[in-house]
């Protein structure tokens, strides 16, 4: 209903000190193991007092009816949710599932909620929560974006974003728009990649489109090489498709994605739980900058984390472990299966002075890398001059030495009879008259 997302998240936000209005998002399946693995994680949460903040969204009200006898919280659901398959794709039809009638709605959502003014964490319902995340991602100021890190660029599994940004606004809403895109209308390929051939592979997949989308974001140039036209040329479920690496746009790609990570700057940030499992407080990243001083942010392990487990990562995320029962027993071995554990809240453990530690020590740390960056910028510049200095002498005609001392010479003359004359003599007997403008004093210089 019109206005039911923003009430709902409204009732769930928690109010951080920094004046963020926290949000955990969630999305599950009406399966038997779905319903599991989502509640595994939601005790998880429970343990760090994060349950309460948790916007959980099923494929439907009859999933939310049949989950209300172990819920401890809200369960939502939305009259958008895809309920069959939209169009006829080598995807779809390979591929079709609870997850493909999620891809669209959570990026939508997620956008929807962070133009209403919320911190949004996305996360899939196969992870496991030690540390509150929310305790860094509120120190990484300098990215709106924080995205799990993965092979290639990014994992849709794990998104973190802020308000306030719309660069980072716009990106939200691209991976939204290409997965309806691509899913409902699998025929714009042919306007998209000029060697594709029907049936058309027309990849929705979320992830490989976000990280095609941040490539757009960095780059500023709309790009879909990696994750539409890549997937046209030949494959396991797309045989009669052209060589991929034959294709001039699978160099193009290349050459995109070097441009990219040319352009990516280094940052840390304090990790605060860091002294109860390890003895580094600090953990470094990767930014992607993007349109308005913004960046996308490349989580540091310690925040997000893949497989193998630690205990020092905020999230885990069982993304590695493939099915059901893999997931299962990579949890049994980490021992962090409890699907019907208590999902009431733990109480949170409350100290006044670690916020303003960890802002303090973090104000530190930015203070050192903004030295080190602005030494940096000096040591350029100066090169530049240098540069600038030694085209300028190139281009100036040199004389000949007989030439140079002569005016060498006659410089020297004159500048001795300035110092012997004699100055005019004012009324009262004292040397008078203003000074020439020439003479000593301070100059202004421009």
């Amino acid at each position: 209903a019109p206005g039911a997302l923003l009430a709902a998240a409204a009732s769930l936000a928690r109010r951080a000190a920094n004046g963020d209005k926290e949000l955990i998002f969630m999305a599950t399946g009406s399966d038997a193991n779905s319903l599991s693995v989502t509640n595994n994680s939601l005790v998880t949460l429970a343990t760090l007092g994060l349950r309460r903040h948790v916007m959980l969204l099923a494929d439907g009200w009859q999933t939310c009816e049949v989950l209300r006898a172990v819920l401890y919280g809200p369960c939502f659901w939305s009259s958008r949710m895809l309920r069959r398959q939209p169009a006829d794709s080598i995807t779809l039809r390979k591929f079709w599932d609870f997850r493909f009638r999620f891809y669209y709605i959570k990026k939508k959502y997620m956008a929807l909620l962070v133009e209403g003014g919320y911190a949004v964490l996305q996360a899939d319902t196969d992870t496991v929560w030690m540390h509150d995340p929310f305790r860094m991602l509120r120190l990484m100021r300098d990215a709106s974006l924080v995205i799990m890190r993965d092979v290639g660029i990014a994992n849709a599994g794990v998104v973190y974003a802020r308000p306030g940004s719309m660069s980072a606004l716009r990106l939200l809403d691209e991976v939204a728009w290409r997965v309806q895109l691509l899913q409902n209308h699998p025929e714009i390929v042919a306007r998209i990649v000029p060697f594709a051939r029907p049936p058309y592979y027309a990849n929705s997949d979320d992830q490989s489109l976000l990280n095609d989308a941040i490539v757009s974001a960095v780059l500023r140039n709309r790009t879909f090489l990696g994750s539409t036209a890549r997937y046209e040329g030949r494959n396991k479920y797309n045989p009669a498709g052209p060589d991929w690496a034959s294709q001039p746009e699978a160099q193009a790609h290349k050459e995109q994605l070097r441009a990219m990570w040319k352009l990516q700057k280094r940052s840390s940030v304090v990790c605060p739980w860091a002294g109860a499992v390890g003895p580094s407080s600090r953990a470094s990243y990767v930014r992607l900058p993007i349109r308005g001083g913004d960046a996308v942010a490349l989580a540091p392990r310690s925040l997000f984390a893949h497989l193998p487990y630690s205990a020092g990562n905020a999230i885990t995320h069982l993304t590695a472990a493939r099915g059901f029962a893999a997931k299962v027993a990579t949890l049994r071995k980490m021992a962090k299966w409890d699907p019907l554990g208590s999902q009431v809240d733990a109480p949170a453990k409350v100290d006044p002075g670690a916020a303003e530690a960890e802002q303090a020590a973090d104000a530190a740390a930015a203070g050192k890398w903004e030295k080190n960056a602005q030494e940096k910028r000096n040591a350029t510049r100066l090169r530049e001059r240098i540069i600038q200095r030694e085209k300028r002498n190139a281009h100036t005609p040199s004389r000949p030495v007989g030439e140079s001392k002569r005016l060498a010479h006659h410089a020297k003359q004159h500048k001795e009879s300035q110092l012997t004359e004699t100055p005019p003599v004012g009324a009262g007997g004292k040397a008078g008259g203003k000074k020439s403008r020439g003479g000593g004093g301070r100059r202004m210089l421009h």
